[in-house]
């Protein structure tokens, strides 16, 4: 009778440890981050001028040196600048406006940041706005915005669906952030440390277009 007692609790026993787990749900997979050397290595004309003068800065310029800080979710809302298609669109922007390789779309990341007062003089703005616009679908879409402790001094396409910005901070710090608007994926690489000289590129720039200050 205990022999049978026994056999029974031990069956028991066995057929609870064999209970399945619940199943554990899978983390979301990231999408691969994109390699930030060998983007710098591309042979993109903005990109070159922008590695070009900070090499002027520190001639160690390097990079190896920038590594990935955040990887950040994308939320377009509706932008707040006119398209090259709308009435108002101002026409002096046009030089500044950044075309992806199908020319169907282009990045506005000017328009919102600075004006121009009564005498044509440029007048800016301590945030900045970057504006994807769609010259089929005639839309205006904010993808990234940035406050006074950070700014972009350029930007440019990789290819039709990859925007890259590139950024300097209130530290001294260079930045680029690579967009993937397929995957809605925003991916910022910061340089390995301060620079000494503060960075005056975004005024080279937009002088070398044509607005003087």
């Amino acid at each position: 009778m205990k022999t049978s007692l026994c056999t029974c609790i031990l069956l028991v026993l066995f057929s609870c440890s064999d209970t399945k787990k619940p199943a554990v749900a899978e983390k979301p997979k990231l999408h691969p981050q994109p390699a930030i050397p060998g983007l710098l290595k591309t042979e993109d004309a903005v990109l070159k001028n922008w590695t070009d003068y900070y090499t002027s800065i520190e001639p160690a310029f390097s990079p190896d040196s920038f590594k990935l800080v955040s990887t950040d979710a994308i939320s377009p809302i509706s932008g707040n600048v006119p398209g090259s298609f709308d009435k108002n669109f101002d026409k002096r922007y046009l030089d500044f406006l950044v075309y992806n390789p199908t020319k169907n779309k282009y990045i506005d990341f000017d328009s919102y940041q600075w004006g121009f007062d009564e005498n044509g003089q440029p007048e800016f703005s301590p945030d900045q706005e970057v504006n994807l616009v769609d010259l089929n679908k005639k839309t205006v879409s904010r993808i990234a915005f940035r406050g006074p402790s950070q700014w972009i001094e350029d930007a440019f396409w990789k290819n039709d669906s990859t925007v890259v910005l590139l950024e300097n901070n209130d530290e001294n710090y260079p930045l680029i952030t690579l967009i993937d608007l397929v995957g809605g994926t925003a991916y910022t690489y910061r340089y390995g440390h301060s620079l000494a000289a503060e960075s005056e590129y975004s005024a080279l720039r937009i002088a070398k277009k044509g607005v003087n200050f």
